[in-house]
């Protein structure tokens, strides 16, 4: 159900958190966040755009075989489902309001799903995400995108794999962003099998998601499901770098543009989120030094 999704590591969050919420185990729920922002409709046809048709066909397969393989592991070996999510008063919000006291009008029904949203799953993630934003942030200004400045080692060889995981594992970027970094980094001498592994680690992590992660699975169940996505990415992108060895496949692909999406919607929901993330967290902060 992920995998063609065009949903991002940190747009998925709430809709992973809601399935979890409504009964989802660990294993699936780790599926769900693995494939959807390693993959989606949109990015596979930019990758196809932009690269060739080993890359674009590797790429969903690999996302399945990533989601999968962490899916079943963590169930395997993390049987823990107690609830992750701490209930507060009401916390079922307005999607639970009862027929009695709501019309079942379509306007209702928007209404509900804004307060259900807002204060139910933001006020859930609301401490999460601003740390995670605030380090994404950080580490986002420290690396920038002058993939010149990596170390040769890191670029070429079986080094330029674990050289795709240090580059994509905290950056904030998504499915399609991730695509013309790709090409960028195949300009700077990383193979093929390296790009998808950047393709694959890239999206589906970065230091904001994985706070929010870590409060849905667990520490046990992170470890596994960082651990696997690396494991099987690099292992897929060792097989990708085969293929193209074995038919002396051509790497000159097409370094475009990626459209400019921060518009004026954007920056107002942008504007939205902040202010919400920050009065929750705060709301937090005090009702936890009250309680001292």
């Amino acid at each position: 159900m992920g995998i063609p999704l065009p949903l991002c590591s940190c747009s998925v969050l709430p809709v992973a958190h809601q399935l979890r919420k409504s009964g989802l185990n660990k294993g699936a729920t780790a599926s769900f966040l693995i494939s959807t922002p390693e993959t989606g409709v949109d990015s596979i046809l930019l990758t196809y755009s932009l690269t060739d048709p080993v890359l674009t066909v590797a790429r969903p397969v690999a996302a399945f075989l990533t989601a999968m393989t962490a899916g079943v592991l963590i169930n395997q070996f993390d049987n823990d489902e107690a609830v992750i999510v701490e209930e507060e008063e009401n916390s079922c919000g307005a999607c639970c309001s009862t027929t009695d006291n709501k019309s079942n009008s379509v306007f209702s029904k928007i209404i509900d799903v804004c307060m259900y949203a807002t204060q139910t799953i933001l006020k859930d993630l609301a401490p999460y995400l601003l740390i995670g934003y605030l380090l994404a942030g950080l580490i986002t200004i420290v690396i920038g995108d002058s993939f010149e400045s990596i170390p040769e080692i890191l670029r070429s060889g079986w080094g330029a794999y674990l050289g795709a995981v240090l580059v994509g594992l905290p950056l904030y970027i998504c499915a399609t962003s991730s695509t013309p970094l790709a090409a960028a980094l195949l300009a700077v001498g990383f193979s093929p099998g390296a790009i998808l592994v950047f393709l694959l680690v890239g999206p589906a992590t970065n230091i904001a998601s994985l706070t929010v992660i870590l409060k849905l699975l667990m520490k046990k169940a992170l470890i596994i499901y960082l651990s696997t996505l690396i494991i099987i990415s690099i292992i897929c992108g060792i097989a990708v770098d085969f293929i193209y060895d074995s038919f002396e496949l051509s790497t000159l692909y097409t370094i475009g543009r990626h459209h400019d999406v921060y518009n004026l919607i954007s920056h107002i929901s942008a504007i939205f989120l902040i202010v919400f993330v920050l009065y929750y967290s705060l709301l937090i902060l005090k009702n936890r030094i009250a309680k001292f």
